[in-house]
């Protein structure tokens, strides 16, 4: 159990406070009879929480850690006769220290060995069982998640029930067998969820609704009759084509008309290259002597001269026109093989020299819109067939959560009816657990529902957990208590001072009560806070000042 707690920042008249010692049973901590606020009873309640690994103190307290500054919390558990020391910072949270007797960290651990540590000791190592999920609920405090008087195992804001009813089933030592059946309902709901998400965004064909569907069927049915129909007609030249090879067949054969038109165009080229490309073998006059006969002042040197340059320039086009010429037969030669091999690949497919052209097409569209067609309608099937499993799944694992309750419920039920009597005496109604389903759960008083027979269901259902099962601890805030009437506040009182366990409750205004419940809450102070340097921290930080 816990057994001390100390900070250096706890302060009282300006003077650090002594360790706060823990004991078995009730442990109070006492404000001031006038009933002051900010005085620190709900934040050391919250440090009780930070203790046993929560984060509200750092998260929701955050008017301390400004006013106070980051600080040390060390405390002290006993089990088994054997003190363990730790210390956990507000500025490393994270981490938990490790100490000796004069809380010098002697190491670090972090949240999950902390917890695992103290499931171990508190005999909690049940199956899937973790501490904080278990353990938040019950600790109510002011400014926490978990004083929503209908929903006694909420942990967290706006956290399912079905969390809290596993804990609840894990509590008991349950769980387990309800665990499959849980995951076999998971695993479908999963498998509908994304086979969903594929239709929500297109990527699996389907229909939306039964008439879509039906709608679906009648176009299949005509357009298996028009494939029929196609397929006589052309002599049965169709009918081992698959969808996918008649549109091979349609688009090889477009292809093929296509390379046939360039190769033919490579050729016509290649045949005019040819006839111009020696420029040698055209034939001019050179009968110089002949053409002096006509024109006596012709300079013939300068013609002879013009004509070896013609014989020159005539070489080196040569030259050009052959590595032209090689390279046009290259791609006459390049497309002489795609046209054959696209004449291959139609061969291969089949051989339908009397499907014509757009025959062919009509039937590539054909199989297309019925391959789409069959796709969406068998895609519903299977969703249908997913949605109808993931049900079925989702009505066996409620009847098996119920089922399993009914007899938890059945030893709660006993044990808040007894506590109920014991405080009042037998004459109210105690409080009922109902479970709905796996998702869904219930929390009342019948024929009750005053404020503080709410807050009274609440303290009387953690009375029956922590006598009922392995649950360590409850820190009960003043909110709760004061909305009870007198004579029960006392039997409340009794009740948590005869725990084997530990119960921590904040209060005050105790002279306005019974000499019992005065009594009770004097003797089990731990921590008596008062305005006026009487505070947790020594002071209030919620005053003006005259500045």
């Amino acid at each position: 159990m816990l057994k001390e707690i100390k900070c250096d920042k706890f302060i009282e008249k300006g003077l650090m406070r002594a360790p706060i010692h823990c004991h078995q049973g009730l442990n109070s901590v006492i404000g001031s009879d006038n009933g002051a606020n900010s005085i620190g009873k709900s934040t050391f309640l919250l440090i009780l929480d930070f203790i046993f690994a929560g984060d509200d103190y750092v998260n929701e307290a955050t008017d301390v850690i400004e006013n106070v500054g980051n600080h040390v919390i060390e405390y002290q558990f006993v089990f088994d006769n054997k003190a363990y020391y730790f210390s956990r910072s507000t500025a490393q949270h994270a981490r938990f220290n490790i100490c000796d007797a004069n809380y010098k960290i002697k190491t670090t651990i972090d949240k999950t060995a902390y917890c695992e540590f103290l499931l171990k000791h508190y005999h909690m190592e049940f199956p899937d069982l973790m501490l904080r999920e278990t353990m938040s609920p019950f600790i109510r405090v002011w400014g926490r998640d978990t004083l929503d008087e209908s929903k006694p195992l909420l942990a967290a804001k706006k956290q399912p029930d079905k969390n809290g009813i596993a804990v609840l089933l894990k509590l008991f030592n349950r769980f387990s067998e309800v665990k499959e059946q849980e995951e076999a309902y998971k695993e479908a709901n999963e498998r509908k969820k994304a086979f969903s998400a594929g239709q929500k965004y297109e990527y699996i064909a389907t229909v939306k609704n039964i008439t879509a569907y039906k709608d679906n069927e009648q176009r299949i049915h005509e357009l298996e009759i028009e494939l029929s129909h196609l397929t006589k007609e052309n002599n049965d030249g169709l009918l081992e084509l698959s969808s996918f090879q008649a549109q091979q067949l349609s688009s090889l054969r477009l292809q093929l008309s296509d390379a046939r038109r360039e190769r033919t165009k490579l050729i016509a080229q290649r045949r005019n290259f040819e006839a111009e490309r020696d420029p040698s073998n055209q034939t001019f006059q050179k009968d110089f002597e002949s053409l002096r006969t006509f024109f006596p002042e012709a300079n013939i040197k300068h013609l002879s001269e013009v004509e070896h340059f013609h014989k020159t320039l005539a070489s080196v086009l040569k030259k050009e026109f052959t590595e032209s010429a090689s390279k046009l037969q290259e791609m006459i030669d390049l497309s002489l093989e795609h046209v054959t091999a696209l004449e291959d690949k139609i061969k291969e497919i089949n051989d339908i020299p009397t499907v014509s052209e757009a025959v062919l097409e009509r039937y590539a569209q054909v199989q297309r819109e019925l391959y789409l067609l069959r796709e969406s309608n068998k895609n519903f099937d299977t969703m249908t067939s997913l949605q109808k499993t993931t049900s079925e799944l989702k009505t066996t694992y409620d009847r098996l959560v119920r089922d399993t309750f009914a007899t938890i419920q059945r030893e709660i039920d006993d044990k808040t009816k007894i506590i109920n009597d014991t405080i009042f005496n037998g004459l109210k109604t105690p409080p009922l657990l109902a479970i709905k389903s796996a998702n869904e759960y219930e929390f009342f008083t019948p024929n009750d529902r005053g404020t503080g027979s709410e807050y009274k269901g609440l303290i009387v259902f953690d009375l029956a957990m922590l006598e009922l099962t392995a649950l360590p601890i409850l820190v009960h805030d003043s909110v709760l208590l004061k909305q009870i009437q007198d004579d029960a506040l006392e039997k409340i009182l009794e009740l948590y001072s005869r725990t084997d366990k530990q119960v921590f409750i904040a209060f005050d205004r105790e002279a306005t009560y019974s000499q019992k419940t005065q009594e009770l809450l004097k003797n089990s102070e731990i921590l008596h806070l008062y305005p006026n340097g009487g505070e947790l921290f020594g002071r209030a930080w919620n005053l003006e000042t005259n500045e």
